[in-house]
């Protein structure tokens, strides 16, 4: 277990999670950039 490694992967994940959030609520308002 690297404590570096997990302070690499937090940003990571946070940054991912948003980007869900945006894509399922950006296809449930049907607001479909492409």
């Amino acid at each position: 277990f690297a404590a570096g490694g997990l302070l690499t992967a937090i940003p990571i994940i946070i940054l991912f999670i948003s980007l869900q959030k945006e894509l399922v609520s950006g296809l449930s308002s049907g607001s479909v950039k492409g």
